[in-house]
């Protein structure tokens, strides 16, 4: 498997993470951590209800971002998920999704609000 680097940290890699039984890819130093297309649904407690916020399957006001995909080195739109303030990092390409450690917790709190 190729190693991801991390979209914040230059030359970082992103150590593999089993979290909710979804492996995913986490930066050691950030904390941040990339979803492959349909990852962060799946290990949500509630992933019904994440799908049905996040419909549409886009980023809410959309922006040009500065990171780039660590797959397809593309840069990446930055815009809301579930609501306008609540900032990720979304591959247009992959349809891949950027976590900062921060962003991680409130996308449940979000969900339960």
């Amino acid at each position: 498997m190729k190693e991801l680097d991390c979209p914040k940290c230059p030359a970082s890699p992103m150590d593999q993470k089993t979290v909710d039984g979804v492996a995913i890819d986490e930066c050691p130093r950030c904390g941040g951590r990339w979803y492959d297309l349909g990852e962060l649904g799946r290990s949500m407690k509630d992933p019904y209800r994440f799908q049905k916020a996040a419909e549409g399957g886009g980023v809410i006001k959309p922006r040009p971002g500065s990171a780039l995909c660590p797959h397809c080195a593309k840069t990446m739109i930055n815009g809301g998920l579930i609501n306008e303030f609540l900032r990720v990092d979304l591959c247009q390409g992959c349809r891949g999704m950027w976590l900062d450690k921060n962003e991680i917790g409130l996308v449940g709190r979000l969900l339960q609000a």
